[in-house]
C-alpha cells in the first residue's frame, strides 16, 4: 500500500495529461500569444469594416473564455492537449452582432480553414464561428459589452451570452484558494467524466458541461481550502458529490444565488449547478431525471473506488475505466450520419445538434410507459464502405412498462423506429 500511495500524484497527473478536448483535434505547439494577436487583428479588421471606421480607431476586446485558457501559460498548456481555443470578442452594445458576424466570416475565410458557424450552447448560445487557424482549432464568439449583474433566465440572450461565459470563468478562478490545485482537479474530473460518458452540456443530453464541472471542482477546492494534494481533492470530490443532497444547488461562494434557486430545485431532477453571474442562471438547465440518477450512480462508484484504493485493493486507473455502455442495455435509438467530406459532416452535426437538443427529455415524457434514457454524449466515428466519413449517436433506452399495460412497451419501441437490440435512423448527404 505504501508503494501504491507514494506515486499517486504522478499517476493522476499522467492520466490528466491524456485528456484531449476532441480526439480528432491536433495539439497546437505554436506560440499562443502570437496566435491570439493574429485573431485580434482579424476581429479588428471586421469591426472597422462593419462600423465604417478607419484602422487604428477604437475597437472591441478579445478575451479567452475557458477557465483553462485565461493566462497565456494556461492557454498554451490547454492547446497542447488538443483543446479548442475558446474566445469571445466583446464590442460596444450598439453593434448588431449577427450582422457583424457576416463581415467577420468574410475576413476569417481569407486566412483560416474549415470555417463554419459555431454550434449553439443552449441558453448561452452566441453568434460565432469555428475554424482552424495556424494549426489551432478556434471557437470565436461575439458579445455586446453590457451590465449582466442582474441578468436572469428570462432576460439572457445571445447578445451577452459570450460575455457571461467569460465572467463565469473569471469568478471561478477568483473563488478558488489555489489555482494550481483547482486546475489539476478539473483536468482529472474532466477525464473521468468523459471516460464514464457524463461530459456534455445539459441542453444536449442532460449531463454537465465544461463550465458546470469547473463550478463543481471549485466548490470542492473551497471546501478543502488547506489542501494542495491532488489525490486528497480527488477523493474529496467523490465523497462530497456522492453524499450531495440533490435538492440543494451546487455553487461557489457567495451563496446568494443558491437561495434564489431553492423553489426551483425542489421540483427539479437535482444536481442543479448555479452560475456565479446574474440571478438564478443554471449551468444544467435541462438536467433530466435519468441523467441525475446516472450522475449519482457514478459519484457513488467513484467514492467506492477511492475507498478501495486507499485500502490497497484497487489502482487509480480503475477509477478511469471506460463505461461498459453498450453491454448494459438491450435497446438503443441509433442515429447515423454519413457524408462525402469532413466539411459536410461538420454542417450535418451542427444541424443535428440543434434539432436533437432536449431529445432525452422529450423521450422521457412518453406517458405510455416508464422510459429512462442513457445517451452517450459524443458522436462516435465508424467506417462506412460508401462514405468518406460516418458518425453515430447512441441513446440507450430502459423501458419499464406499467403492470396493467405491459404491451405498451412495444408501442414505444415501434414509435422509436422498430423493435430489437438497436433501432436506427440514418441521415446521408451527397452535397
Amino acid at each position: 500500500m505504501t508503494s501504491r500511495m507514494s506515486n499517486l500524484d504522478e499517476t493522476l497527473v499522467k492520466l490528466a495529461g491524456e485528456l484531449t478536448g476532441d480526439p480528432e483535434t491536433k495539439a497546437f505547439y505554436g506560440n499562443v500569444e502570437a496566435l491570439q494577436d493574429s485573431i485580434i487583428e482579424l476581429c479588428q479588421k471586421a469591426f472597422h469594416r462593419f462600423c465604417g471606421q478607419t484602422k487604428g480607431g477604437p475597437a472591441g476586446q478579445l478575451l479567452p473564455i475557458s477557465v483553462n485558457q485565461i493566462g497565456f501559460q494556461n492557454a498554451q498548456a490547454s492547446l497542447r492537449r488538443g483543446e479548442v481555443f475558446d474566445l469571445v470578442y466583446v464590442v460596444p452594445e450598439s453593434v448588431a452582432l449577427w450582422e457583424m458576424l457576416q463581415v467577420l466570416e468574410n475576413e476569417v475565410e481569407k486566412v483560416a480553414q474549415a470555417v463554419r458557424t459555431a454550434g449553439g450552447d443552449g441558453m448561452l448560445h452566441s453568434p460565432g464561428l469555428e475554424f482552424t487557424y495556424e494549426g489551432a482549432a478556434v471557437k470565436l464568439l461575439l458579445a455586446n459589452d453590457a451590465d449582466v449583474s442582474k441578468i436572469s433566465p428570462d432576460t439572457v440572450n445571445s447578445r451577452v451570452a459570450g460575455l457571461i461565459a467569460r465572467l463565469v470563468s473569471k469568478s471561478i478562478l477568483d473563488s478558488v484558494p489555489d489555482l494550481g490545485a483547482f486546475h489539476g482537479l478539473l483536468k482529472c474530473i474532466r477525464l473521468w467524466a468523459k471516460q464514464r460518458g457524463l461530459y456534455g452540456p445539459s441542453h444536449d443530453f442532460g449531463y454537465i458541461g465544461g463550465m458546470g464541472w469547473a463550478i463543481c471542482c471549485a466548490h470542492i477546492c473551497q471546501a478543502n481550502p488547506q489542501s494542495r494534494s491532488l489525490e486528497q481533492l480527488f477523493t474529496s470530490f467523490f465523497m462530497i458529490m456522492s453524499g450531495w443532497d440533490v435538492q440543494m444547488p451546487i455553487s461557489i461562494q457567495p451563496h446568494s444565488q443558491a437561495q434564489a434557486f431553492e423553489g426551483e430545485i425542489s421540483q427539479g431532477a437535482g444536481y442543479k449547478v448555479v452560475l456565479p453571474v446574474g440571478k438564478g442562471l443554471s449551468a444544467t438547465p435541462n438536467l433530466t431525471a435519468s441523467a441525475a440518477h446516472q450522475l449519482q450512480k457514478e459519484f457513488r462508484r467513484g467514492n467506492r473506488m477511492c475507498a478501495k484504493i486507499h485500502a490497497g485493493a484497487a489502482e487509480w486507473s480503475d477509477v478511469y475505466a471506460s463505461s461498459k455502455f453498450v453491454e448494459r442495455y438491450l435497446h438503443f435509438l441509433q442515429i447515423d450520419v454519413t457524408a462525402a467530406s469532413d466539411a459536410i459532416m461538420s454542417q450535418w452535426l451542427l444541424w443535428c445538434r440543434r434539432h436533437l437538443q432536449g431529445i432525452a427529455e422529450t423521450l422521457e415524457s412518453v406517458r405510455t410507459c416508464h422510459l429512462r434514457t442513457r445517451p452517450w454524449p459524443v458522436w462516435v466515428s465508424f467506417k462506412d464502405p460508401d462514405w468518406h466519413v460516418a458518425k453515430t449517436l447512441l441513446i440507450a433506452l430502459r423501458i419499464s412498462p406499467p403492470i396493467s399495460a405491459s404491451s405498451q412497451a412495444g408501442d414505444v419501441l415501434a414509435f422509436l423506429g422498430g423493435v430489437g437490440p438497436a433501432s436506427a435512423a440514418t441521415t446521408q448527404s451527397e452535397r
